[in-house]
């Protein structure tokens, strides 16, 4: 174990570490429900503390984008394909689903953007679904 210097001695009396309290963060208040269900499957297949404060805000954009794509998928749904505005709808859902991939990415949860996906970004312990053998 290497010593420690007196400057860090002292910086240890003065100013004790605070611990980190909130691995887990719950979506805000304000964020409609479909849009705050997307907040807790995205931070419950993470690993905890894997959304630091400084992400919450780019998080909240991914949820409502997302909530906005199923949303969207519900329409075109219930719409007919022949339908003017199914062209209207599709192209705006493929926006949207772009802009929730661009999210996606940003905050390393798609597979490839996890740097730590290839050693265990994701929680074993926490998974969405059922596994494969389970079914």
């Amino acid at each position: 174990m290497p010593r420690k210097s007196a400057n860090e001695i002292e910086l240890a009396t003065i100013a004790p570490a605070v611990p980190w309290t909130h691995e887990r963060p719950d979506p805000p208040q304000e964020m409609p429900e479909a849009a705050a269900a997307v907040w807790r499957e995205a931070v419950s297949s993470m690993k905890a503390r894997h959304f630091s404060k400084e992400t919450h805000a780019l998080l909240a954009r991914y949820c409502h984008a997302m909530a906005e794509c199923e949303r969207l998928e519900t329409e075109l749904d219930r719409i007919g394909v022949g339908l003017p505005s199914y062209d209207r709808l599709s192209q705006r859902l493929n926006s949207t689903a772009s802009t929730a991939l661009a999210y996606a990415r940003a905050l390393r949860l798609t597979p490839k953007s996890n740097l730590e996906s290839r050693a265990g970004g994701r929680d074993p312990h926490r998974t969405i679904g059922p596994k494969p053998w389970d079914l």
